[in-house]
């Protein structure tokens, strides 16, 4: 969901709520379970039962003073490649790194052409740097610009923005940033879309001068409970029962649904048996993105359980192997 807005003189009567209830019931139709969204009020679309599914980090640092503990050592070479010699690279780094991960979306060949690949400034040039292991294969990527920028004192006056940062192991994100820190006229390094689970900031002697920031990120719909929760695979096996309560908007989810799987696969259905959970459509897309887990949520007011034990066995089944990360603008 994006681009949408109401001119001020159309504001409080309604209308984006006709818009998003007709929307929701067009998605049920045509089977898509979930909605997306990067939120330009998180307000707006709470009303909505959007729940929070993932955070946005960024990193603005001097390359100077972000050393590692320890010397990196890769085996490995990097490679400045045109961007079209690197696409076909680069999308497959970016498939390796998305498909174990709840909330990387589909890049198409446009959506790479006018987002990751677009020049800040027409005619502005983009750098694209492959990383490729001892044994030749392609383990990761920055695509990234540079520009000159007035500073107040001296230094490098050069500001280097990574727009893409992909790494399939530890020794190919050690690398990486080893390259970057190379840029010694660069005197300012940017970069946003990281995820939570970076694990950049651990192998630092001084993180915090990465000047971190998290923010909200993406925001996710539960379109429909029972074709949606079969989708992901799940941390554990196990099963549950839970309910759905408050779903004004798409009120074919309220109800109490038992949720069984081996971790792979999974069955969901209507149920009769006491829930074992119950929550507001909001949290369970937290759960279902694996943003926090229903321990977290039970803390925060946010979901009701029968008894604490129930909250273990729902960490260990919502649980992600990876935090729930979206590098992408749409």
């Amino acid at each position: 969901v994006t681009a949408v807005g109401t001119l001020p003189s159309h504001r409080r009567q309604g209308l984006l709520r006709k818009i998003m209830t007709e929307a929701l019931s067009t998605m049920r139709d045509r089977r898509q379970s979930y909605a997306i969204l990067w939120a330009s009020m998180a307000a707006i679309y709470q009303r909505f039962g959007y729940g929070l599914a993932s955070t946005e980090v960024s990193y603005d640092f001097d390359p100077r003073d972000v050393a590692f503990q320890r010397p990196v050592e890769a085996a490995g070479t990097i490679e400045l490649l045109t961007k079209e010699d690197a696409f076909p690279i680069i999308k497959q780094i970016y498939v390796q790194h998305a498909t174990p991960r709840n909330l990387h979306i589909h890049r198409s060949a446009p959506l790479w052409e006018t987002s990751t690949l677009r020049p800040p400034k027409k005619g502005q040039p983009l750098y694209v740097a492959v990383y490729r292991n001892a044994g030749g294969e392609a383990r990761g990527h920055v695509v990234y610009s540079t520009s000159e920028e007035p500073r107040s004192g001296p230094g490098p006056n050069q500001e280097m923005a990574l727009r893409d940062l992909i790494a399939l192991d530890l020794e190919a994100h050690s690398a990486l940033w080893e390259y970057i820190r190379r840029h010694d006229l660069a005197g300012r390094v940017t970069l946003r879309g990281a995820p939570e689970d970076d694990p950049i900031p651990a192998l630092l002697l001084e993180p915090r001068m990465l000047n971190r920031k998290t923010a909200d990120g993406i925001w996710m719909r539960v379109v429909d409970v029972e074709q949606a929760l079969p989708q992901r695979p799940y941390g554990s096996r196990g099963e549950l029962t839970f309910a759905v309560e408050g779903d004004d908007l798409c009120p074919w989810n309220n109800g109490t649904y038992l949720l069984e799987t081996d971790g792979r696969t999974s069955a969901v259905q209507r149920t009769k048996r006491p829930a074992q959970l119950t929550m507001s459509p909001n949290t369970l897309a937290t759960l279902l993105a694996g943003h926090r887990g229903a321990t977290f949520n039970h803390r925060a007011g946010l979901l009701a359980a029968t008894d604490p034990a129930v909250l273990a066995t729902a960490d260990a089944i919502f649980r992600t192997e990876y935090a729930p990360h979206c590098p992408n603008s749409f």
